[in-house]
Parts: C-alpha cells; structure tokens; sequence
C-alpha cells in the first residue's frame, strides 16, 4: 500500500507526526519548521486521507500502526518517535505497545487510550456522514471548515472506516496495556478540549514517568491554536531526551 510522506530536515532522531481524522500530512505545517531544526520531522497521510491509499476496510488501530511501522521502515529508522494528535495519537500510542524496540520516546496530542460510549456513538455518526453524504458535512460539523482549506480531502470511505477503527475503542480499550510503555512520554491537551482532559490524566497516571501538561484556554487542535507555545513544549522534550 502506498503511504504519503514526507521528510523535512535531519539529525539523530525521527520524528514521525500523525494527524486525526478528516486532516493531512499538511497539518503540521506549522510545526515543520522548528522541528526540523532538531530532527528529521516526517509528516505523512493516514490511509484514507489525503495522498495515501485507501484501501477496502474495515480498518484497525493496529493496521495503522502497521502503517506507521512502514514508514520507519521506508525511512530506515531503527527507532522512531510518534507524535500523534487525537485519532493520530491512538495509533502513535498502538505503535509504542506494538513495537516498543522501534519507540524512542512517545507525544501524545489530544487523544486518549478508551472511548466511552458518547465518543463511539459520534465517532460512529461521523463515519454514516461521510458514507452518505460526502467529506464537507463531516468537516463542518469538526469545525474544520477553515482547516480543511488547506488539506486533501479525505476519501470519504476511507475516513469512516478510520473513524470507526477509533469507535473501536469502546469495546477493545488500550488502557490496562499502558504500563508496558517504558519510554519517554509527553502528553499534551487544552484544557478546553471538547473531548476532555480526562483521556490525557487516565495515560498519564498508568504510563510510568510520562509528563502531562493541560494547556489553559486551548481547545482540541492546540497545535493549531498556538504553534509557538506548542512548538517550543515538544522541542523542550526532544531536546531533553539527549
């Protein structure tokens, strides 16, 4: 399966940034530029979305995160470090358990290791959406009408069977697995998330020595509201890990 990505400055490390749903690669576009500074900074597009593949589903957390091992594999990366926001960073977080030789340290932007039952219910409405009626619906009803300017469209099936692979969640939590991750961890979420903190503070307390930092008056897509403040919190943990 072909897997769109791309590859911005160099260095020991590699980051590789996995966007949510109904994004792109392009998403990070504002992060690009101070990561590549201090790493090689891969972005690329989950399949369904954007330039990648969308193959028949349905799809799996783990499927994706298979997906992200071809990345690192295709990059030659003994080990990378995922950072992923929201569906993003269910499968970073799938990638660490998964494959914890290849994890050099873990960002985890906006997402969480469970979905409850509201969150499988709209994840499941979205994903009927977008079947029906086509992307624009799906991106207005996120609020990313001004966000999705800037993105390839998702394939419209493709995106609902991402959408219902987190759905998935509900009935095969990651949780109880979140004491294996023994790498370095941020985890990051505005404090005015619509999906809420709690998703962070539960990781957070079951994933040994990981830094939690909910970020006061920022919403879901913190990285879009404030890249420098993002930018400079991620650098920070890059950096420390030398």
């Amino acid at each position: 399966m072909k897997l769109n990505f791309e590859t911005h400055g160099s260095g020991p490390r590699t980051l590789v940034m996995t966007h949510g749903i109904s994004a792109s690669g392009n998403t990070w576009r504002f992060q690009v530029p101070d990561f590549e500074k201090v790493c090689r900074a891969v972005t690329w597009d989950l399949r369904g979305h954007g330039d990648s593949d969308s193959p028949e589903g349905p799809y799996s957390i783990p499927d994706m995160a298979r997906d992200l091992l071809q990345i690192a594999d295709e990059l030659g990366a003994e080990k990378i470090i995922p950072l992923g926001h929201s569906a993003g960073g269910a499968i970073s977080l799938r990638f660490a358990l998964d494959y914890p030789e290849r994890t050099e340290a873990l960002v985890l932007v906006g997402t969480a290791s469970e979905a409850n039952e509201k969150s499988r219910d709209f994840y499941q409405k979205l994903a009927g959406i977008a079947e029906e009626k086509g992307m624009e619906p799906v991106v207005k009803r996120l609020g990313m009408a001004k966000e999705s300017a800037n993105l390839v469209p998702a394939n419209p099936n493709g995106f609902a069977h991402v959408t219902r692979a987190m759905a998935g969640l509900n009935e095969d939590p990651m949780t109880e697995r979140l004491s294996e991750i023994k790498c370095p961890t941020l985890i990051l979420v505005g404090e005015k998330d619509f999906l809420g903190a709690g998703g962070s503070v539960i990781m957070s307390r079951r994933i040994g020595g990981s830094q939690l930092e909910i970020i006061p008056e920022r919403g879901h897509g913190l990285f879009l509201e404030d890249p420098p403040g993002f930018n400079e919190r991620v650098v920070r943990f890059l950096e420390s890990l030398n």
